[in-house]
């Protein structure tokens, strides 16, 4: 599980670099480079299409990665996470559009016989917002 998670990480950090560029990682964390490799359309439709018909899989859950208006110049990168209705199966799908392009790829897509392809915690015990140092952004 921990090498699934590296990999996803150094995939993501290198399809999204920009995002992050300016940020230190915490202490203990270093950044590593992985061969890995992603499918990716040129539209999100494109993929959703191809989950849905193909996987019988539909989105379940959305993140933004980065908020933004492709309007300004601004490149909105979102994580989308489908599964299938027995939750056997699950993809999660990164896309980053600008104003002249979108790129959509499946960055992970994994199956579970016994249907714990996406597991959510009930009740997550989540720990104090951390305290935000003068001139520094969370």
């Amino acid at each position: 599980m921990k090498i699934k998670a590296l990999i996803l990480s150094a995939a993501l950090a290198a399809f999204f670099s920009p995002a992050h560029s300016q940020e230190s990682p915490p202490p203990g964390i270093k950044p590593m480079v992985v061969p890995f490799q992603l499918f990716c359309a040129d539209s999100f439709e494109f993929l959703m299409n191809v989950l849905a018909v193909d996987f019988g899989e539909a989105p379940v859950a959305m993140l933004y990665l980065r908020e933004g208006n492709v309007e300004k110049g601004e490149t909105p990168t979102t994580m989308v996470i489908f599964t299938n209705e027995k939750n056997t199966q699950s993809s999660i799908i990164i896309t980053k559009k600008t104003q002249y392009e979108e790129s959509s790829c499946i960055a992970w897509s994994g199956r579970s016989p016994s249907g714990m392809a996406l597991s959510l915690a009930p009740d997550p015990q989540f720990p104090p917002e951390p305290v935000k140092k003068e001139g520094e952004e969370l």
